[in-house]
C-alpha cells in the first residue's frame, strides 16, 4: 500500500512540471514570431549585399531580385554538409547565370580554420563565374580553397553549384 509520505514528492514534481512547461510554453509562443521575423530582416540585410538596391519578393524557394520592376537577379538558400556540420549558404545569381555573390548565413566550421570560408577572400572568387567554372583548383577548377580547409571549401563549392542549377531554368 502507498503511504501518504510517499504520493506528495510525485505531486509536487508532477504539479512543477506542468507549471514550467506552461511557461516554456508561452513564452516559445510570445518570442517565436519576432525570431521568425529578426531572422527574416537579417537575410534580407544579407540579400542586400549581393543586390545593393534591390527589392525582393520570395517565389517558390527562392527569391526574385529588381530593381524599379526590372528583375537584377535571383538568390536560393542552400544547405549544404562542411566539416563543422550544416552550413546554410546565400548564392545570388544574375539574369546571365553567372555568381552575383555569395554569402555564409550560418555555418558549424572551426574558427580561424574553416570558418575563413566566409570571408570575402573566399567568397569573392565565385562572383561572375558559370556553373563549369565553379570548383577548386585541386578539383579542376577555378577557385582556390582554404589552406587546411578542404572539407569546408567544398562544402561551398557543392553549395554554389547547386544554387546555380536551382535556378537554371530562371537565368541564362
Amino acid at each position: 500500500m502507498v503511504g501518504k509520505e510517499e504520493v506528495k514528492p510525485v505531486a509536487v514534481l508532477v504539479i512543477t512540471c506542468l507549471v514550467w512547461g506552461a511557461l516554456l510554453g508561452l513564452t516559445h509562443g510570445a518570442t517565436e514570431k519576432k525570431i521568425e521575423e529578426a531572422e527574416r530582416a537579417e537575410l534580407y540585410r544579407t540579400l542586400s549585399q549581393i543586390f545593393p538596391s534591390a527589392q525582393f519578393t520570395e517565389e517558390n524557394g527562392y527569391y526574385l531580385c529588381s530593381e524599379n520592376g526590372v528583375v537584377v537577379g535571383y538568390a536560393v538558400e542552400v544547405e549544404e554538409r562542411g566539416y563543422g556540420g550544416k552550413m546554410r549558404v546565400l548564392v545570388g545569381v544574375l539574369p546571365d547565370g553567372t555568381v552575383a555573390g555569395v554569402r555564409i548565413l550560418s555555418h558549424g566550421e572551426t574558427p580561424g580554420l574553416g570558418a575563413k570560408v566566409a570571408e570575402e577572400d573566399f567568397l569573392g572568387q565565385f562572383r561572375g563565374r558559370g556553373l563549369e567554372e565553379i570548383a577548386l583548383k585541386k578539383d579542376g577548377g577555378e577557385i582556390e580553397g582554404v589552406t587546411g580547409a578542404t572539407i569546408s571549401s567544398r562544402a561551398v563549392v557543392r553549395a554554389v553549384r547547386s544554387g546555380l542549377e536551382n535556378l537554371r531554368g530562371r537565368t541564362g
